[in-house]
């Protein structure tokens, strides 16, 4: 509320505001001058008391509340209370512009707006450039549309060398503020910029306990994955969620034939301004801030360092400020930042961004070498597979080798006594057969049965061990198929098993050994017959995929145990009460000079599927490469 102006008090005002009670007489026994004297020095202490009445509340109020803009109200109303003024304005200094912000004010106050340190002919400038107090009087240092105020008086607001801001106040008075006024209100603004200057190291405090959590979560959220993929992905969305921007990227540097380029990795969104690589030395911004500098452009639209300007117009970008990523002393990218608004990055952000782009940097380094841990992880496993399947098959083709050294001795030391045993066995049975001895005809019936059969497992071993050359010709597996299926269709017919031939009518030849290929149907058709009860099934599908032709055989037998499937390709491992042991040994060997893959499903009690795959190819030449 607007206090009386001094000059307009009555006579009983001015005697109430010289501490003397209306119309009262001189004390008796001292002279009048004297009493007025007196009466002089009680107004002084009263108005010294009052003084620091204010200055007490506004001490408490320092010491009761952390809300700087509670006691900066309560500073201006003492001043608008000490001052009689007409108004006062606290402008405040802001650090990130330069410049002075009216922030409170009270009374008729001229038109408010802030000031930059450069406009030195402002008088609240000039007081916050030298840090001491100014009056005027009259109509000098007004504004030329200010309040009708006739006398001006301005305070810095002083803690240690630092102004924090100003009190400006306009009275409408003739005379200037006395000494003594101007001493208090001094007192009064020291004790609002400590008020400031504690606010100010409060919200530093704040804002850099606030930096340090974020970054802590930062850090924890990028040390939670080492997947290269979910880094970039993390680093690009979290910046961008942080600092507020509207699009984050990162670019790493990558070497190829001895030349640098510079790669975007991750975006923030679907799309990115300019290309996706260039050439190192061809980026104005990441040139120099892999360099190790910040580079920041208040506009890329306009900028002319700034290559993609239309992109940007596109993209709804305005300002940029990129930030190299660095890692063990080392710069690997550079992590970019763009607003959808004109913006100007203040010290904190800039530090804090480079604070995330040092996290950033440690933690893409990081997944890069757990990639390439785990990359060299797979390698020696594959390798140590490759070794293991090389040190299988070198051992197996010694057992074989010397099985076939072994088979080859053994067939010649047995063979020529059981074509003896055999020779005379025939001669008895003929002549059994003249003296009509059923008995001797049956035994004799049964040695050259027997004879020949082990004959036959001597052959099968001879030719298993030998592992002939393939001999390759360019044939069509649907002809060999229909041609084992004929040669076996009496086989077939006895047990009631019903054979469906699913060929395909497109399928292209392909360069195969035709004995071989029909040995293997053969031996894969018996087992299936062996497996299926009478009035069973078996169906064989043929099949062109592009890349390989592929012979399927389903029966609905009896199946194979879980724990016999591994050992079916062994050689003379049988679960039958006759045979060799070698069929499906062969069958595997065929496949794999072949180049070829076989692979069984089996679940007792529902049947096998055995897949043949076979390459398709028009030339030796080309089978003997493949590499699948």
């Amino acid at each position: 509320m607007k206090k009386q102006s001094p000059q307009n008090k009555s006579p009983r005002g001015a005697e109430i505001a010289k501490g003397v009670s209306p119309g009262a007489a001189p004390p008796r026994g001292k002279p009048r001058t004297t009493a007025i004297e007196d009466a002089s020095t009680t107004q002084q202490l009263n108005h010294r008391m009052l003084q620091l009445q204010a200055l007490y509340r506004v001490a408490v109020a320092m010491t009761s509340t952390m809300k700087p803009g509670e006691i900066m109200r309560l500073v201006l109303d003492e001043v608008m209370r000490w001052t009689v003024a007409d108004g006062t304005v606290l402008y405040i200094m802001d650090t990130a512009t330069n410049r002075l912000v009216p922030r409170l004010w009270r009374g008729t106050t001229p038109p408010l707006r802030s000031h930059g340190l450069a406009d030195t002919h402002e008088l609240v400038v000039e007081v916050a450039l030298s840090g001491e107090i100014r009056q005027c009087a009259g109509r000098e240092g007004f504004p030329a549309r200010s309040a009708p105020s006739q006398c001006r008086l301005t305070i810095p607001l002083v803690a240690g060398d630092e102004v924090l801001g100003v009190i400006d106040i306009f009275a409408h008075r003739r005379e200037p503020f006395d000494v003594d006024t101007r001493e208090f209100l001094s007192t009064l603004a020291s004790l609002a910029a400590q008020v400031l200057r504690n606010a100010v190291t409060h919200e530093e405090l704040e804002q850099h306990y606030r930096e340090i959590s974020l970054l802590y979560e930062i850090q924890q959220e990028m040390a939670s994955t080492l997947d290269y993929n979910s880094v970039l992905e993390l680093i690009v969305h979290r910046t961008k969620q942080i600092m507020g921007a509207h699009e984050c990227t990162i670019r790493l540097l990558e070497e190829r034939n001895g030349r640098l380029y510079i790669r975007v990795v991750a975006s923030s969104g679907p799309d990115f301004i300019g290309p996706e690589e260039v050439p190192f030395e061809e980026s104005h911004v990441d040139h120099p801030v892999i360099g190790g500098e910040m580079i920041y452009m208040e506009d890329v639209r306009t900028d002319p360092n700034f290559r993609w300007q239309a992109e940007a117009r596109r993209a709804g970008v305005v300002s940029m400020i990129c930030a190299p990523l660095v890692a063990r002393r080392r710069t690997i990218g550079t992590i970019r930042l763009y607003t959808a608004e004109r913006r100007e990055f203040d010290l904190s952000e800039r530090k804090i961004l480079l604070a995330i782009a040092g996290m950033a940097a440690q933690a893409i380094e990081n997944a890069r070498l757990y990639r390439r841990i785990e990359e060299q992880n797979r390698q020696l496993l594959e390798s140590y597979e490759a070794l293991r399947r090389a040190q299988k098959e070198l051992l197996r083709k010694e057992r074989l080798a010397a099985l076939g050294e072994m088979a080859a001795t053994v067939a010649h030391e047995i063979r020529n006594p059981l074509t003896s045993v055999r020779g005379f066995a025939q001669r008895i049975q003929r002549r059994t057969e003249s003296l009509g001895d059923p008995k001797v005809t049956e035994y004799t019936k049964i040695i050259m049965e027997e004879v020949d059969r082990l004959n036959k497992f001597i052959k099968d071993v001879l030719d298993f061990a030998r592992h002939a050359k393939p001999t390759f010709e360019l044939a069509n597996l649907n002809d060999i198929v229909s041609e084992v299926l004929t040669m076996m269709r009496d086989e077939f017919d006895r047990k009631e098993i019903s054979v469906i031939a699913d060929l395909d009518p497109k399928l292209p030849p392909t360069v195969c050994d035709r004995m071989q290929m029909r040995q293997m149907l053969i031996n894969l058709l018996q087992n299936a017959r062996a497996a299926v009860a009478r009035g069973g099934m078996i169906t064989l599908r043929t099949q062109s995929t592009g890349k390989y032709i592929r012979v399927r055989i389903i029966d609905n037998g009896h199946g194979i145990p879980r724990d016999v499937l591994p050992k079916i390709w062994s050689p003379f491992f049988t679960t039958k009460t006759h045979g060799t042991g070698l069929g499906l040994a062969l069958v595997q060997r065929i496949v794999d000079d072949h180049r070829g893959r076989i692979i069984v499903r089996s679940r007792q009690g529902c049947g096998t599927i055995i897949n043949v795959q076979l390459p398709l190819v028009t030339s030796e030449e080309e089978l003997l490469s493949w590499g699948g």
